[in-house]
């Protein structure tokens, strides 16, 4: 919580962490595959080696790839598991469904279905870039977001202002205040912060 890590692998592939994440992998890979155990949200861009398949393990998906650029996300405080693909192709398998994406989808695991659709990458890789971007997110994702990378604690008033929406980007280095007031603002909710808990209310 509170910071991101950057990581180069055996191979050569490159890993950027963000907040409250972590990777398992070994220290040398083996001949015939590359796999590593991903939990949070990661960014990775990986070497090509047509002999050794790149695998990703994330909650209940499997996701093989060759060389390419994508990013995954499984909190285990959300619902679904998420890979969105930014170049090259990738197959994600969960269970006995598969399917196969191109840049610009998104392939999604919940409520034990896998499915795919047409995202915005730049907008969920930004924080690759140092950015939050919001596209009309229920404000409990969005406070999520927040705490990870503040490393706050959150509690709400009522359950009616988890369900507010919120559209905007900003930068993650900005002081919290600064985004929260603008959040204020613009959703019409209140924050209180008292050393590092927040509570919103209406």
């Amino acid at each position: 919580r509170g910071g991101e890590y950057t990581l180069v692998l055996a191979d050569g592939s490159y890993v950027r962490l963000n907040s409250e994440s972590s990777i398992r992998f070994p220290e040398r890979f083996s001949d015939s595959f590359r796999e590593v155990e991903i939990e949070g949200e990661a960014y990775l861009e990986v070497k090509k080696d047509s002999t050794r398949p790149f695998i990703v393990h994330v909650k209940e998906l499997e996701i093989e790839v060759l060389g390419t650029r994508f990013g995954v996300r499984v909190y285990q405080d959300e619902s679904m598991a998420s890979t969105t693909l930014a170049e090259g192709r990738v197959r994600v398998v969960a269970g006995k469904s598969k399917v196969v994406l191109v840049p610009g989808e998104q392939a999604y695991w919940t409520e034990g279905k896998l499915r795919k659709r047409e995202v915005d990458v730049n907008a969920v890789l930004a924080w690759v870039d140092g950015l939050f971007v919001f596209k009309h997110d229920e404000l409990s994702y969005v406070i999520n977001q927040l705490s990870r990378w503040y490393d706050v604690d959150v509690f709400y008033g009522s359950e009616k202002v988890k369900g507010y929406h919120f559209t905007g980007h900003m930068e993650k280095y900005e002081d919290v205040e600064i985004i929260l007031n603008a959040i204020s603002k613009m959703v019409g909710v209140h924050f209180t912060i008292k050393d590092r808990t927040i509570v919103v209310t209406e």
